[in-house]
């Protein structure tokens, strides 16, 4: 049977017929597909695990999203939002697990109010920050704000590069300091959610334009430096996504299918974006030299998920396990899940408060781990 395909049929009990790749129809047996950390169709707390892995003692202040770095087992990084922080977790759920909270030297610019995280090529990164740009208050929003790429090495990320120091501060007359972030292009204020494609190049949910942003960094400008003007930026069925405030909208790169799965908090919908389609249509005003920045014309994106026909109100984590889409639903506290086709599987309600259910991360559906940023906590709900 083809993958797709295959998903579909599990939904079913009975013998059913499920057409193959060769044509052939093959009478299966079959048991309905569930998420053993969900309950495996139980939709109980009593069926799972809940385990806090890190709380404020880690230095949690407001974890919005997370994700596992897949150079170093165990290593999970955490954005904080409020503080502007990273919380770094060694052996995560392990018997040695240790924390470490870090704020870079100019976070305040380049992750201000950090709304998601998504690795990407070897040793990096990239982070959305919900901000118009204010300096943490410091000033009227100016709206240079977009995506950051960053080092996940942690001999760099959060340290100043005496270099990149030295060389500003010659060329601007007065001390300059950048931290430690590869690259930064500022076409996405409001950015609420991230996924890597390949390369330097990453999708975004603009939630200042309502949004699908391209963005590719090229060659980062290396540590603590300031040249972007290498940067492509891609705009996408511009007016048809919305934002809502404090509610991180994630995304989800599938590489087989080149398809972007977006949470819609502000539409209560799931959507996807064939990413393979559309043209260059009009240039778009852009806020630094040397950048590309233009519409994409006639994209093809559709609705996968109508929260509201299955008591979803505003969607918010995403991810893919194979043909599953795990969804966060921040007003209800419930992790849902739907094959790619868009059929309901299994759902759970947590014991956490509204509000507090963002991020998500699995790469099983035996172990699922969120963040509660009401709670100031990360979480992991295994089956029992």
């Amino acid at each position: 049977m083809s993958a797709r395909l295959s998903a579909a049929c599990l939904l079913t009990l009975s013998l059913i017929g499920c057409t193959g790749q060769n044509g052939k129809t093959d009478d299966v047996k079959v048991e309905p597909l569930t998420v053993p950390a969900l309950g495996g169709g139980a939709h109980s707390l009593d069926a799972v695990t809940v385990t806090v892995i890190g709380s404020s003692d880690d230095g949690l202040r407001n974890p919005r999203d997370l994700g596992f770095n897949p150079e170093v087992p165990g290593e999970l990084w955490v954005v904080s939002g409020s503080d502007d922080a990273m919380v770094i977790f060694d052996d995560a759920g392990g018997p040695n697990q240790a924390s470490e909270r870090l704020i870079d030297p100019y976070a305040l610019h380049f992750m201000d109010y950090p709304s998601s995280i998504a690795f990407g090529a070897p040793m990096t990164f990239g982070t959305c920050q919900e901000s118009g740009n204010t300096y943490n208050g410091q000033g009227k929003a100016n709206y240079f704000m977009g995506p950051t790429l960053w080092s996940s090495n942690r001999d760099i990320f959060a340290e100043s590069n005496p270099e990149a120091v030295q060389y500003l501060t010659d060329l601007y007359g007065f001390h300059t300091d950048l931290g430690s972030h590869l690259d930064m292009l500022h076409e996405s204020p409001y950015c609420m959610g991230m996924a890597w494609e390949r390369d330097n190049v990453y999708w975004v949910f603009d939630g200042h334009n309502g949004a699908i942003g391209r963005y590719d960094f090229a060659v980062d400008h290396g540590v603590g430096y300031d040249d972007h003007s290498d940067g492509l930026i891609s705009k996408y069925v511009t007016g048809s996504i919305l934002r809502v405030e404090d509610v991180p909208s994630h995304l989800e790169f599938e590489h087989e299918t080149s398809y972007l799965y977006i949470a819609d908090t502000g539409n209560n919908t799931i959507k996807v974006l064939d990413t393979l389609t559309g043209q260059p249509g009009s240039d778009l005003r852009k806020k630094e030299s040397g950048t590309e920045h233009y519409e994409v014309d006639d994209a093809e994106m559709w609705n996968l998920i109508h929260g509201e026909d299955h008591g979803m109100v505003a969607p918010s984590g995403l991810a893919l396990v194979g043909e599953v889409v795990l969804i966060t639903d921040n007003a209800t506290s419930t992790i849902w899940a739907f094959t790619v086709e868009g059929e309901l599987i299994d759902h759970l309600t947590l014991d956490v408060e509204p509000g507090g259910l963002m991020g998500i991360w699995a790469d099983s559906l035996d172990e699922i781990w969120v963040t509660d940023a009401v709670g100031k906590q990360v979480l992991r709900i295994s089956g029992n």
